[in-house]
């Protein structure tokens, strides 16, 4: 319980993370680096939608992209069955051929290094905030086939990714969304993207806090990738002024 309402009360503070970044001049678009108007895809976290990530598509498109929304009600559950909602509705106003980008925060940075797999050399920029995709990719298909039950008392490495609050919250929603999902050993093919290499073209990144009380800040390490550690909250990775520049930076990279 304590665990709980130390992570609860340090997400609270994501709420002036918001403030301070509607303060600041360059959430209006000012001395950040113009964008070339390609499609940059943003996904939400674990339990969440495209709402609260308003604020960086709003400024996404002040810079000179053209965000675009997932589409999902609630990012719960079968990532297969995720995965493939997200690209029936990105491809349904897609503008063809051009460089897309992938930005996904926390659970949707997993689902999003999966897209940008399937995606090539197409996907210019995968960015990935407050996600453990790093440990994940890590891990392998033997790691996420031995993270255990907890009902049955079992620990295993991968478990230390997240809380363990977060950890059993999605296996519930799992079992409740999917109850069919018996993933990693169904043999879908989001396993197989998301632990698969990037393609060469694709320019990676990381950005994430050591302060982060839900995700493990060594899990978002991603080998060969730009890891960039900045102070705030989990959730305020998405509101924070100190994140935005970098954003803007690796797009332009």
């Amino acid at each position: 319980m304590a665990g709980e309402q130390r992570t609860m009360m340090s997400e609270v503070q994501a709420l002036r993370e918001f403030w301070e970044l509607r303060l600041d001049p360059m959430y209006r678009g000012r001395d950040m680096p113009r964008g070339d108007g390609r499609q940059v895809l943003v996904l939400p976290a674990l339990f969440a939608s495209d709402f609260y990530l308003e604020p960086i598509r709003a400024w996404l498109r002040r810079i000179g992209y053209t965000p675009r929304v997932s589409m999902l009600l609630i990012n719960a559950g079968c990532p297969q069955r995720l995965m493939e909602q997200v690209e029936r509705t990105f491809a349904a106003r897609d503008t063809g051929e051009a460089p897309v980008a992938i930005i996904g925060h926390s659970r949707g940075g997993m689902l999003g290094k999966a897209i940008a797999t399937r995606l090539g050399a197409r996907c210019s920029h995968f960015i990935a905030l407050g996600s453990p995709v790093g440990a994940v990719v890590r891990a392998g298909r033997a790691g996420l086939a031995a993270m255990g039950d907890p009902e049955r008392g079992e620990i295993t490495p991968l478990q230390s990714i997240a809380s363990p609050e977060v950890v059993e919250a999605g296996r519930r929603a799992l079992r409740l969304f999917d109850p069919d999902c018996d993933m990693p050993a169904c043999g879908c093919s989001y396993i197989e993207d998301l632990l698969a290499p990037l393609d060469p073209a694709t320019k990676a990144w990381s950005i994430y806090t050591r302060d982060d009380q839900v995700v493990s800040p060594d899990s978002c390490l991603i080998d060969g990738a730009t890891n960039i550690e900045v102070s705030g909250t989990h959730s305020g990775l998405v509101f924070s002024k100190l994140v935005y520049p970098h954003i803007a930076e690796a797009l332009c990279a």
